[in-house]
């Protein structure tokens, strides 16, 4: 199995260590080597040469049945390939999971040499695993022959919805750019100033654009109404998560983010785009709220309205938690992995 180290911030590596946290893998045994991790284009170059050393002695020196290769899009996706021939030539199935919320605008961007490529690639994978019915339905009109199988990200269940109508933080979980959206919850905060609790804080938890958000938090005058910016690290992140009131995640692409899926399982409610995978999990006005990417506006409304119902929240809360427990918990996932697994060997 190849993906980033573990260290490396972002959903694809909490999909990662869930994997290598399960305990039930019946008569699989899992090798991981990591082939990415967030530095210059130079070192990751030598990073990978050096990984790939690994890969060839273990090839040699073990009998694999399986690659499952964790991928995003542009120098993940051509790593990927790489190793996509090299396993082949050794008579090694591989899979291809996608975790790419921007694949579509990926391809759409590529010359058409590279277009053709990426097609081969999707059709050469022995399985293509999607996030969800929105991605597989991108990988389809890329290359209609791909096989493609739908695999949701999942969370680990709790005993107990953990949610408490006492929470007071509106949090976000990702990174602090503007293809996530964080630059217009700002706008909606500055909006929403004089119309909400002045107890109500904003957590803003994730880390590469810090100092642009801290910037644009100054310049909108909302700084009373942040409490915090920057990654947190786990005993930090389950305070927050424990005075939330509701998660945002408002992108422009997306795969089937963890973040949703992690706070939706401690039963809090979730305003978010309706992009990608996240329909298949928030049921727009049933379990959560989903906007227009960019529609600042219907975000003020949403906050505004779950803030100030507590029926609303409770409703939305209890029908998130049931939503994860039935669709999206690590124990069904696993069992649809093995299907893939055992019918590729």
């Amino acid at each position: 199995m190849h993906g980033s180290t573990l260290d490396t911030k972002g959903g694809m590596v909490s999909v990662v260590k869930n994997y290598l946290g399960n305990t039930d893998w019946g008569d699989y045994r899992v090798t991981y080597v990591p082939t990415h991790f967030d530095t210059n284009p130079l070192v990751l170059m030598i990073f990978f040469c050096i990984q790939f050393l690994k890969i060839i002695v273990l090839i040699k020196t073990k009998s694999f049945k399986i690659a499952h290769l964790h991928t995003a899009e542009r120098g993940s996706f051509w790593r990927k390939r790489f190793l996509l021939k090299f396993y082949h030539r050794h008579g090694i199935k591989v899979i291809m999971h996608h975790h790419a919320g921007g694949f579509e605008s990926f391809y759409s961007h590529s010359s058409k040499y590279y277009k053709n490529i990426i097609k081969r690639t999707l059709l050469e994978v022995d399985v293509n695993i999607a996030l969800g019915n929105s991605m597989r339905d991108v990988l389809k009109s890329i290359q209609p022959d791909a096989n493609i199988f739908v695999l949701h990200n999942a969370v680990k269940i709790y005993t107990h919805n953990m949610y408490s109508l006492s929470s007071k933080n509106v949090v976000m979980f990702g990174r602090l750019v503007k293809n996530k959206g964080v630059f217009d919850l700002l706008e909606a905060i500055r909006r929403l100033d004089g119309e909400i609790p002045k107890e109500i804080r904003f957590c803003l938890c994730g880390d590469r654009g810090e100092k642009d958000v801290e910037k644009e938090v100054e310049r909108l005058g909302i700084e009373h109404r942040i409490g915090c910016i920057g990654w947190v690290d786990n005993e930090k992140k389950e305070s927050i998560i424990s005075n939330a009131m509701i998660h945002c995640l408002l992108s422009y692409y997306e795969g089937l983010p963890m973040s949703i899926l992690e706070t939706m399982s401690m039963g809090i409610p979730n305003i978010a785009t309706s992009i990608s995978s996240i329909p298949d999990v928030i049921r727009n006005g049933e379990n959560g709220f989903l906007i227009t990417p960019g529609d600042i506006g219907a975000l003020c409304v949403c906050i505004k309205r779950l803030v100030s119902d507590e029926s609303l929240r409770l409703k939305f809360s209890k029908m998130s938690y049931e939503e994860i427990i039935q669709g999206f918990s690590i124990k069904s996932h696993m069992e649809r992995l093995m299907l893939i697994y055992n019918e590729l060997i």
